[in-house]
């Protein structure tokens, strides 16, 4: 069984891998989503992966959850998932959707936001793989997704595609990461040879680091990876002013101006679009750096602000032309310190500024990083000891009694054969059976038989995964009553009745994509997809449908031998 299932995962995921290739390189869709929105409340969540694969808008009915290009993202493509309400018709006969998300108040097609058009054939992509009216999902699994895609985003964004001069503040976590990963790596001896057995020894083991070499360590790292972020933690932008002169050309030009006297504010955007409040600071560099005005300011995660600057010059300034860089540097270490302290240190010296505020994040978060090391390394030192010296473990405590322990280890061990009772055998079957060095087939005819002989069900309905299922339970029992009485042929009946529903799955699936109007390469794409996509389906469920088959053949086989105790008797019986 283990070796079915991780072959036909195995070959799930090497579909899906092409698949996805041949998406990006036709530009067509890739029929798994992930959730990036809460439109959908309950049903699906944001973070859920859901899986779909291409349908005849005749084929739709209310109810069923589609997915679709959105018209209002044009040109960019934006598929949406949401269930179909209505089913209407035009002039011409053509059947339009009617689309919402259940946790909308309005359909997508009127409201007070803007209407998408009704949903056509030309711009449905396809239906969600469902049970019933719920669309099938792994739950969640996204969110680590949306973050990562969120930050990506914003990095690959240029400060001018934003309108806006910022700093993104998100190398803080990456920075503790790689300090921590780096220190873990480096200074656990070397007879730890892999990173896992590295960081049992180093953290957990008996060779933690010491407390003065901790904070030695991490004040080096710390200010080395400090030193590194203040290379690329900043944005600028070129600004000009001519006093009793010309300006010359330049993103910000303040004009031109007298002696003595102040240009015109400048409002600069700064936008924040990390995911911490940020502070930061903003001065001049070059041949304007005494001429313009320096500024303290403070963002929220998401929000912008706009920074009023000014140039001015005073009496004894030298007539000319300047130009230089407005440099904006900012940190959600920042924070940390007051606004006074950070305007008289950035009036002074705005250079020094960044690594006087680099350097005293530094001690403050290394101080942090490193109590939490060293409490962590205490912590399972005595965890360590503890497991030395068994004593404690009978100590007179209110909160640990007499015997809890060895009741407590008791408990785990009739917990773990009792899911190996119920669950494990499961893994452990083997469909083979050899006689003489060759596989028989005589304990496949009637499971085959019981599977082939509800192949007519499949068709009757048109929920093709509700049929399965159903199919699959009274396929079980039919090869019950077939004199199939042990649990090794029932899973295998199980096993060909998901085999013969997928197989019928995938042919509607591939009819559907190669009768439509579309490129080589984007049917090569949405077949492999939907095949994998299927194969995905029949691994993870071929267990959970084997093993609740399993549990109404024993239900029914339990009611025949309160009835007829005899039945008990049978050696062949293993229910």
């Amino acid at each position: 069984m283990k070796y079915i299932i991780g072959n036909i995962l195995f070959l799930a995921a090497i579909l899906l891998i092409i698949a996805r290739f041949l998406s990006v390189w036709a530009g067509t869709p890739f029929p798994i989503n992930l959730v990036t929105s809460n439109s959908m409340d309950p049903v699906l969540m944001k973070g859920d992966v859901v899986a779909w694969t291409p349908s005849r808008i005749e084929d739709i009915e209310v109810g069923d959850v589609v997915v679709y290009k959105s018209h209002i993202n044009w040109p960019d493509e934006k598929l949406l998932v949401h269930r179909v309400t209505e089913i209407k018709h035009d002039t011409a006969g053509n059947i339009l959707l009617e689309t919402k998300g259940d946790a909308n108040k309005y359909p997508d097609q009127e409201g007070p936001h803007i209407p998408e058009p009704y949903v056509r054939e030309e711009n449905l992509m396809g239906k969600t793989i469902s049970i019933g009216n719920q669309p099938l999902k792994i739950p969640l699994v996204g969110m680590f997704g949306i973050w990562v895609s969120d930050g990506i985003e914003s990095i690959s964004q240029p400060s001018t595609s934003k309108e806006s001069i910022s700093y993104l503040g998100i190398f803080a976590p990456l920075t503790i990461s790689a300090i921590i990963l780096v220190v873990l790596i480096f200074i656990i001896p070397e007879r730890a040879k892999t990173i896992k057995k590295k960081i049992k020894l180093y953290v957990f083991g008996p060779k933690q680091i010491g407390v003065k070499k901790t904070i030695i360590v991490f004040l080096i790292m710390y200010f080395v990876f400090f030193t590194l972020i203040h290379c690329f933690a900043f944005d600028s932008i070129s600004a000009s002013v001519g006093i009793e002169d010309k300006s010359p050309s330049s993103d910000v030009n303040f004009g031109r101006i007298t002696q003595g006297k102040k240009s015109f504010p400048k409002d600069l955007p700064v936008f924040n679009p990390s995911v911490s409040t940020v502070k930061g600071v903003i001065y001049a560099d070059g041949e304007i750096e005494d001429y313009i005005s320096r500024d303290v300011f403070e963002l929220p995660p998401g929000k912008s602000e706009q920074i009023t600057l000014e140039a001015s010059a005073s009496n004894k300034t030298n007539n000319g032309s300047y130009s230089g860089d407005i440099m904006v540097y900012s940190s959600p270490f920042w924070v940390l310190f007051p606004d006074d302290f950070m305007q008289d240190l950035v009036n002074e010296n705005p250079q020094m500024t960044i690594f006087y505020l680099d350097f005293l994040s530094a001690l403050i978060l290394t101080t942090i990083t490193a109590a939490i090391i060293i409490s962590v390394t205490l912590i399972s030192k005595a965890y360590n000891l503890l497991s030395i010296d068994l004593s404690w473990r009978h100590a007179n405590r209110p909160i640990l009694k007499k015997q809890t322990i060895k009741k407590m280890a008791h408990f785990k061990r009739n917990l773990r054969k009792n899911i190996s009772k119920k669950i494990g055998w499961i893994l452990k079957i083997d469909f083979t059976e050899i006689k003489n060095n060759k596989i028989t087939s005589k304990n496949y005819f009637k499971p085959l038989l019981a599977s082939l002989i509800i192949i007519p069900f499949i068709f009757i309905l048109k929920d093709a995964m509700l049929a399965m299922i159903i199919a699959v339970f009274l396929g079980a029992i039919i090869a019950y009553y077939i004199s199939c009485k042990a649990r090794k042929k029932i899973v295998l009946t199980v096993f060909f009745t998901i085999i013969i529903a997928i197989i019928h799955m995938m042919i509607q699936s591939n009819i559907i994509i190669f009768t439509k109007d579309q490129k080589i390469l984007e049917m090569l794409s949405f077949s492999l997809g939907a095949i994998g996509i299927y194969l995905l389906v029949l691994g993870l469920l071929l267990i959970p449908l084997s093993l609740l088959s399993t549990m109404i053949i024993r239900y029914i086989r339990n009611v025949k031998e309160q009835k007829e105790p005899l039945l008990m008797l049978e050696g062949e019986c293993d229910l």
